[in-house]
């Protein structure tokens, strides 16, 4: 035999050696069945004895003798289904066994794991606290417990873990002992990204290691305020230090965190009380009082359709309140979603468009349209005062800035509402319908400012600090609920739903008014057309009957979706 055929024998026989080596080990083919594609996790099986899982499943799929009872179905859908029993249940090596058997030990496979878990914050937990498993195991739930494996990933319905199950339900488990940080880590986009199952979104591991969890005040933990910025670039890429400024789990109410952004949540809540309160103590002496008018005949039904019409509002008039309607509507749909992404009606929302990633453009896309009608309605007023040269007077009965009248309108309102005088009688615009008008102006700025700092995060922190981010928010979510809540209560009562207005007024859609309605509605307009002799130029046919039928089919929608969705966040709590 040549020296050369010596040594390639030796050679195979060393490799051949190795391969067997590795085999023995428990890291070569045997393990690649055990392994998920859907883990990233290395996995090495533990031996066991062979015992069917059907045996063990004659028992426990009925919870035979007191058995824990066990749903196949459920097993058959865990990464662990291609494992039999005893793989896990190492303790066991014959049936029937002892009622109580020793705690899983899933650190004989995740090894790596178990050696994080076990240096981690929660094992420094578990040495002091009375009847633990020991890290890298799992033993039955007990109140007051260090979290173990199960207490995230479950027992046997293990789910992949970037599955959207597994992410949507991974931090509740957090919140058993958490609860406070849970809560606040909802609050923000985080929180309902992830509950709502957007793939990527941020759940308590991303920041927090899943396994090797350590105090913000220990310089290795990810969330320390050395490691925080590289922390925030694994999602943000480009974040500057600024951004890690950002606190994802802000307690507005609390000034110890932030003065500013506790100031910040007070002025929003006492908007919110002040504006309600008012309105709804209005709305509800309103409804009684034109419950009360229709039954004695002082307010007969007004007239919607038919007869003599008068021309109240323009193509341009009609087309931007159409944009502001379509807008709104689908940034109330998402964006309510949003903010309450644990409800099934939140979900189903998000499943309508396409997934929370989809709702979740087609709500920056309406909210650059909510920007745009802004700037164009700026910019029309300038084109018909400058270019045009229309006479405007600023505190005209035909504008919209509020004036002393509207004061006396508001009190002689009440008194009328209690019986205590007559109905005021009202010029081309109320009260109600500037403020509105107003609302506005202020909803835009506000809700338009602070979503573009929350699209543009990592833009932004290159010149403001992280917690006007925090601020951002919460005055974009705190403005949304009164914007919602004022248009679907407040706003849709005065223009459809007040009794001598029901079922709906399509005047803004057909931008005309019947003749009849007109008189009752705004007197001191048609008395001063009148005098002016201006009536007879404004006078129009009715809208055609298509036109009026898309445009009660279409109000009825808009209506009947904004009371349903404010139905739905109310119940939500």
């Amino acid at each position: 035999m040549t020296p050369q055929r010596m040594r390639r024998i030796g050679w195979h026989a060393a490799l051949l050696g190795a391969l067997f080596a590795v085999w023995c080990a428990g890291i070569g083919p045997a393990s690649a069945s055990n392994t998920t594609a859907a883990s990233p996790h290395a996995v090495f099986p533990a031996s066991a004895p062979a015992i069917p899982k059907s045996e063990c499943l004659a028992c426990h799929a009925r919870g035979l003798g007191g058995a824990p009872k066990i749903d196949p179905a459920v097993l058959a859908h865990s990464v662990h289904a291609s494992l039999s029993c005893v793989s896990c249940h190492a303790s066991i090596k014959s049936i029937p066994h002892a009622a109580v058997v020793t705690p899983v030990k899933c650190a004989s496979c995740h090894r790596r794991q178990g050696r994080e878990l076990s240096r981690g914050s929660h094992a420094e937990v578990a040495t002091l606290t009375s009847a633990q498993s020991p890290p890298g195991s799992h033993g039955p739930p007990q109140a007051h417990r260090a979290p173990t494996c199960i207490t995230c990933h479950g027992t046997h319905d293990v789910q992949p873990v970037m599955s959207t199950a597994f992410r949507r339900t991974l931090s509740r488990g957090c919140a058993r002992c958490h609860a406070g940080p849970f809560d606040s880590y909802m609050s923000t986009p985080h929180g309902q990204a992830a509950m709502l199952g957007l793939a990527g979104a941020p759940t308590c591991a991303t920041c927090h290691d899943p396994h090797l969890a350590l105090a913000p005040t220990n310089p290795l933990s990810r969330v320390s305020p050395a490691r925080r910025t590289d922390t925030c670039r694994g999602c943000h890429t480009g974040a500057g230090p600024k951004l890690a400024g950002f606190d994802p789990h802000p307690r507005p109410s609390d000034p110890r965190r932030s003065a500013l952004l506790t100031w910040v949540h007070y002025f929003m809540v006492a908007l919110l009380a002040g504006v309600f309160g008012f309105f709804g103590l209005h709305t509800l002496l309103w409804l009684q009082r034109s419950f009360v008018g229709r039954v004695r005949g002082e307010l007969p039904p007004l007239k919607h359709f038919g007869g003599p019409h008068i021309l109240r509002f323009t193509v341009v008039d009609r087309l931007t309140h159409l944009t502001v309607i379509l807008s709104f509507m689908l940034l109330a749909l998402t964006g309510l979603a949003l903010m309450h992404p644990g409800t099934p009606w939140a979900r189903a929302i998000a499943g309508f468009f396409g997934g929370p990633h989809t709702m979740a453009i087609i709500h920056v896309v309406n909210g650059a349209v909510t920007l745009g009608y802004f700037f164009f309605h700026l910019c029309y007023l300038a084109y018909r005062v400058v270019v045009k040269k229309q006479r405007y007077r600023i505190l005209g009965v035909d504008s919209l800035v509020p004036t002393w009248t509207d004061i006396k309108d508001i009190w002689a309102n009440f008194r009328w509402f209690l019986y205590l005088g007559p109905q005021p009688k009202m010029d081309r615009w109320t009260y109600w319908e500037k403020f509105d008008y107003w609302a506005v102006f202020w909803g835009v700025a506000i809700i338009g400012v602070s979503g573009l700092l929350m699209a543009a995060p990592v833009f932004f922190t290159r010149f403001i600090p992280g917690i006007w981010l925090n601020v951002a928010l919460v005055v974009h979510s705190e403005e949304a609920i009164l914007a919602t809540g004022f248009i679907f209560i407040f706003h849709f009562f005065h223009n459809h739903l007040r009794p001598e207005k029901f079922p709906i007024d399509v005047s803004i859609l057909t931008g005309r008014v019947p003749l009849e309605r007109f008189k009752e509605e705004r007197p001191l307009q048609y008395e001063r057309m009148m005098s002016e002799g201006t009536l007879e130029r404004s006078i129009v046919a009715a809208p055609s009957a298509f036109m009026t039928t898309i445009s009660v089919i279409f109000g009825a929608a808009v209506i009947l979706t904004g009371l349903t969705l404010i139905a739905l966040v109310i119940f939500a709590g």
